[in-house]
């Protein structure tokens, strides 16, 4: 399969997964769950933790950090343009590839699952679920969101072994 099909199928599967979301609950929902993957809520939530002492907060803040510094890296070599079809929405940056908010969902659900594993599935889900909405809102593409899964994973892994 050549990239050009692949790059046509990519956009094809986001676009009818967006229009899965017109209903007014399923955009709702889709809205909540991509805004529960935010840069500023996970700032606000480590603030918190970091003011009750806790080790946590710490390392939140490394891998959240160190997440946004990959995927500004990325976003600025790779320059892919986000879907025509983007709803009105302010974004802090023009680039899709990778999802800021896939890979930073997913860092974040690898260092709470390693902080309580018995939470790891629900923190898988919930990465995967802010992602599947990132595409559902039209923000993104599935490989945006499968290329930030995956950076964000990676990092969350290394820094766990670090």
């Amino acid at each position: 399969m050549k990239l050009s099909e692949i790059i046509d199928r990519d956009k094809e599967w986001s676009s009818r997964l967006s229009q899965q979301v017109d209903h007014r609950l399923t955009h709702g929902i889709a809205w909540i769950l991509a805004r529960s993957g935010d840069s500023w809520l996970w700032l606000v939530v480590i603030a918190w933790l970091l003011w009750q002492r806790r080790q946590l907060g710490w390392q939140l803040l490394t891998t959240v950090a160190a997440t946004a510094l990959l995927v500004f890296i990325a976003k600025s070599i790779f320059r892919r343009q986000r879907p025509s079809e983007s709803r009105m929405a302010i974004s802090a940056d023009k680039y899709a590839f990778p999802s800021g908010h896939a890979a930073r969902a997913a860092a974040v659900a690898v260092t709470l699952a390693a902080a309580d594993p018995r939470l790891l599935i629900f923190w898988l889900l919930w990465a995967i679920a802010v992602s599947v909405a990132r595409v559902a809102l039209a923000r993104h593409f599935l490989t945006d969101v499968a290329g930030g899964l995956s950076l964000g994973f990676i990092v969350g892994l290394a820094l766990q072994i670090i």
